[in-house]
């Protein structure tokens, strides 16, 4: 394999991708490391200056954050919230199994709370999510075994979702995660309650549902591990398409592919392979939202705070490749700071996977998404 190209110093996204000559992008990994950062860097600093937010909304863009509506009972962090985003989007206050306690019930509590927030600091909002294999309560898959009876259930909740949100959220994941490199059928669908119940036709029936429920919103499927190397990613990036290329013929409104990207900065990233799949998603007509983002440097070798420094070089890559076409004009990461970040979770130590640290502090990533994101 031909070797990555070393850059100490920032050069244009285009010649950068040009030197690639197309070949994968290493996972930093124990590999040698392009473009170290320096280790003995200053500690980030606080809150200072126009958060992310106003940075985006004044090249006309939007960031956000995922939040979840406990979380804003912290003052400090609920503030840190308001500095830094644009947009707010419900971790889990808008899945089913917060949303539906029971088959005739709805609660939205949550997302009321976390909507009371966007509006009193002049946020947008975005919708997560319509339809999921799994966030689902336990009544759903015993409901959806007669035919018959899941599409109404999945209209009614549409319907009513929707009612509830839409003076707030215009941009909505519908579908999420519906491929598996994994499964054994022909088209890639993920096994869930309903493709059992409703058949592949369960994705375009979600989007026009929504749709119809209100016909000024702004669809997107979602998923991830679209940009890394392998078969796994390959295979996703092959059914993807021929999904999409699918709904849309049976006239599917999907407007958006979200791109999880949930970086792991030990897996290659793809280079030819994932720029060819986003040429193809917008041939299509869609837009390219990145919509999860965080950063795992949790395999990598060395002290925890040069892991963070030198990938981010990974992350202005995938920028980079992001890009390359065309802007992304809504960039959303999956929390804000990382003492909240679901990385804790199975690695407590995690650091630098979001734009703050545990102090709420500005940190690396803050800085790459200034930079390779907005140009600041």
């Amino acid at each position: 394999m031909a070797s990555v190209p070393v850059f100490r110093k920032k050069v244009s996204r285009r010649k950068f991708i040009q030197a690639l000559g197309l070949f994968s992008i290493l996972g930093i990994g124990n590999f040698g490391l392009f473009g170290c950062a320096n280790p003995n860097q200053a500690e980030s600093e606080t809150l200072e200056g126009p958060g992310l937010g106003q940075l985006a909304r004044s090249k006309g863009r939007q960031y956000g954050v995922a939040a979840q509506s406990w979380q804003l009972e912290e003052q400090d962090y609920a503030e840190v919230i308001r500095v830094e985003a644009s947009m707010l989007v419900p971790e889990n206050e808008l899945k089913w199994y917060k949303l539906r306690p029971a088959q005739n019930a709805f609660d939205f509590t949550g997302y009321r709370r976390l909507a009371a927030f966007a509006q009193a600091n002049d946020m947008a909002m975005r919708g997560h999510v319509l339809v999921w294999y799994t966030g689902n309560p336990d009544w759903l898959t015993p409901a959806l075994a007669r035919r018959d009876a899941a599409m109404p259930i999945l209209k009614r909740h549409i319907d009513t979702v929707i009612a509830e949100t839409s003076s707030l959220i215009r941009n909505w994941d519908v579908v999420n995660e519906a491929i598996d490199p994994e499964s054994s059928r022909s088209d890639g669908l993920r096994e869930s309650p309903w493709l059992t119940a409703l058949g592949p036709e369960y994705m375009p029936l979600a989007f026009k549902l929504a749709y119809a429920a209100d016909p000024g919103l702004t669809l997107a499927y979602n998923d991830y591990g679209l940009e890394q190397e392998g078969s796994p990613a390959n295979f996703k990036r092959t059914a993807t398409l021929r999904v999409l290329e699918w709904c849309l013929k049976n006239n599917a409104p999907i407007h958006t592919l979200g791109l999880q990207s949930h970086l792991q900065a030990h897996r290659p990233l793809a280079a030819k392979e994932f720029l060819a799949f986003l040429r193809e998603i917008r041939g299509m007509g869609l837009k390219v939202s990145i919509t999860e983002l965080d950063l795992d440097v949790s395999r990598l070798s060395g002290p925890m705070k040069e892991r963070v420094e030198v990938a981010q070089n990974y992350v202005r890559v995938y920028l980079d490749f992001v890009q390359l076409d065309a802007p992304v004009d809504m960039l959303l990461t999956w929390g804000l700071s990382d003492r909240y970040t679901w990385l804790r979770e199975q690695n407590p130590n995690i650091a630098g996977a979001l734009p703050l640290d545990r102090n709420f502090r500005r940190g690396p990533m803050w800085d790459t998404l200034e930079e390779a994101w907005l140009g600041v």
